[in-house]
C-alpha cells in the first residue's frame, strides 16, 4: 500500500487539483507549506503504483492540461514593466537622498 499526500487550499476554491506526492523530500515540503501557510495536508491510501499513477494522470489532464502554457505571459510583461519602473524610481530617489547627505 502507497501512502501520497497533497495540499488543499480551502480558502480558494478555484486552484486546481493538486497531484499526489509520495516521496518524502516532496512529503517534508507539502508539511512545511501546510503548517506554515494555514494549508491543509490530505492523505490518500493507493494499493498499487498504476492507481496512483492513473489518478495523478486523470488531476493532469482534467486540472492542468487544459490551460494554456503561456496565459500569463502578456500579464507578466505588463507586471515586469511595471517592477523595473519602481525600481528605477527607488534607485533615483535613492541616489537623491544619499548625494543630498553627503553634501551636508
Amino acid at each position: 500500500m502507497l501512502h501520497a499526500y497533497r495540499l488543499r487550499y480551502p480558502d480558494s476554491p478555484h486552484t486546481p487539483e493538486m497531484l499526489w506526492e509520495w516521496e518524502r523530500p516532496h512529503i517534508a515540503l507539502l508539511l512545511w507549506n501546510a503548517t506554515v501557510f494555514g494549508r491543509e495536508l490530505m492523505h490518500r491510501h493507493f494499493l498499487t503504483w498504476e492507481a496512483l499513477v492513473q489518478e495523478n494522470q486523470r488531476i493532469w489532464e482534467t486540472s492542468y492540461l487544459p490551460r494554456p502554457l503561456f496565459e500569463t505571459w502578456a500579464t507578466w510583461h505588463a507586471w515586469l514593466d511595471e517592477y523595473r519602473e519602481l525600481v528605477r524610481d527607488v534607485q533615483e530617489m535613492y541616489e537623491e537622498h544619499n548625494g543630498r547627505m553627503r553634501n551636508d
